[in-house]
């Protein structure tokens, strides 16, 4: 029987018509999605005018690209958090016009929660190959965040960093350390997770360590935390065993780097970039040389011991070496100073915020202070009153601008999302992929009670985008059906759905 070139037919409305195959363009959705990340990741978050409204054309043209080729079903009107989001951002709205305030800080959070949910949506409509594409596409960004931080530190490049309290911290093309270290964390979770099923790989473990190592040039402590609390979930997950194998080279070659990159910190020194670049190039190293050595699944094979032994060696002399080479190189200053300043939870002006935070729920307790609204202000020691924009706590700052009200709407969001994340583990192809997804999330939960990450709408979707490729596709949609089609040019009924 002759056979012609394959087409493609959908169930649904105007199934038998000849129509764009649905992977084809849910495909160019993803790539969309892509680029809305990375323009707003190398935007500095997307936290100006300009950024923020291409990075939403961009999630509007993803969204709308998927969803002509596979339309919303009843599956995802109950699975998604369409409900809580809007939920939240009609009280949102309907707080400003209370108080009689400007809408637009009301209508940014909507956008915001309407982009939440389009990212999840889009997501769910991707196939395997895409939603690899997806992550590697992320990992990848997210390896030139971190490049322009440790570079910006290593060179002091004034736009890539940072400075308060002596010394210089990465910042990259987010402009502020803390959100850069928010972003960075989760992905390198996620991709501690892919490490799991592709130890052999040298590209993904060089890409974790420089991750990590980005993530240490931040000096994030909340960073820290957050690297931490997604570890513990790892570990809960999938055994402490295992993640310590995973983990334990990427994590330790990006702490030879942040000792190679501690010399140039000091604000009151010189940049000591080649001391950086040594510490950095013995850091990769002794994480491909233990990630080789940790192999699992090797000691059957001729030769095995041996080579692990002396990759192991290796790994030793290169984690003492560098750690030597460092010392000597190194000002003890920088050192000091840098424990001084980040090996501490003290931090006075974030805790008077925190105060004024609270008192302003205090005064307004069911609808807050209007979103957008509140004022944190002070007196400090010299008598001079000080003022934060931000809360360095989100949740804190969702009460303080919408009340206990906005408070609980918010609750009821998370635990949606917190369910429907939960539910993917019986779809996820393989447990560790789904196991990062869960990391990251925790940890950038665990983040938003240290900084106000929220407010850089391409950090929110980012981690977002980390959740949903985990998500399985929604029931009743569209699957494209390949067949092949007759010589005649012509299908008969039966093969139709």
């Amino acid at each position: 029987m002759a056979v012609g070139t394959s087409r493609v037919a959908t169930g649904g409305p105007g199934a038998g018509e000849d129509r764009a195959p649905p992977g084809q363009a849910t495909s160019w959705a993803g790539l969309l999605l892509l680029v809305a990340m990375a323009v707003g990741l190398l935007g500095q978050g997307a936290y100006y005018g300009p950024a923020q409204r291409l990075l939403g054309l961009l999630v509007a043209a993803a969204t709308l690209l998927a969803l002509v080729a596979w339309p919303l079903t009843r599956d995802d009107l109950r699975r998604l958090p369409l409900v809580p989001a809007a939920a939240l951002a009609g009280w949102a709205l309907l707080d400003a016009v209370l108080l009689g305030q400007p809408v637009a800080g009301a209508a940014g959070l909507a956008l915001l929660l309407a982009g939440l949910v389009a990212v999840l949506a889009v997501c769910r409509r991707l196939g395997r190959e895409d939603r690899d594409v997806l992550l590697i596409g992320v990992i990848g960004t997210c390896l030139v965040v971190a490049l322009t931080g440790w570079v910006g530190v290593a060179w002091r490049v004034g736009s890539l960093t940072w400075e308060g309290d002596g010394i210089w911290r990465a910042s990259g093309t987010l402009s502020y350390p803390n959100a850069t270290a928010a972003v960075l964390v989760p992905v390198a979770l996620v991709g501690l997770a892919r490490l799991a099923g592709a130890p052999r790989s040298v590209p993904l473990v060089v890409a974790v360590t420089g991750l990590l190592a980005g993530a240490a040039a931040t000096m994030s402590r909340a960073g820290a935390i957050g690297l931490l609390a997604g570890l513990v979930v790892l570990a809960a997950l999938e055994g402490p065993g295992r993640v310590l194998r995973v983990a334990a080279g990427p994590c330790a070659g990006a702490l030879v780097a942040l000792a190679g990159l501690v010399p140039s910190m000091l604000a009151a020194g010189q940049p000591r970039p080649l001391v950086a670049v040594a510490g950095l190039a013995a850091g990769l190293a002794l994480a491909v040389g233990v990630a080789v050595a940790a192999r699992p699944g090797t000691d059957t094979e001729p030769g095995a011991g041996g080579r692990r032994g002396v990759a192991l060696v290796a790994g030793v002399v290169l984690l003492l070496g560098g750690l030597g080479a460092v010392a000597a190189l190194s000002s003890g200053e920088a050192w000091r100073k840098v424990v001084d300043s980040r090996a501490t939870l003290a931090s006075p002006e974030r805790s008077e915020a925190l105060r004024a935070a609270t008192q302003v729920v205090a005064d307004h307790p069911l609808g807050g202070a209007g979103p957008g609204h509140t004022q944190l202000r002070w007196e400090g020691p010299d008598g001079g009153t000080r003022y934060f924009s931000y809360v360095h706590n989100e949740y804190l700052q969702v009460a303080a601008d919408l009340g206990l009200v906005g408070v609980a709407l918010l609750a009821v969001l998370l635990v949606a999302l917190a369910r429907l994340l939960w539910r993917a583990r019986a779809t996820a192809a393989g447990p560790w992929p789904w196991a990062g997804a869960v990391a990251a999330a925790g940890a950038f939960a665990v983040h938003s009670g240290f900084d106000f990450v929220w407010h850089l709408p391409a950090v929110v979707l980012t981690v977002m985008l980390l959740a949903g490729v985990v998500l399985p596709a929604p029931r009743g949609a569209p699957m494209p059906v390949f067949r092949p089609t007759p010589a005649r040019g012509r299908e008969s009924d039966e093969n139709r759905l």
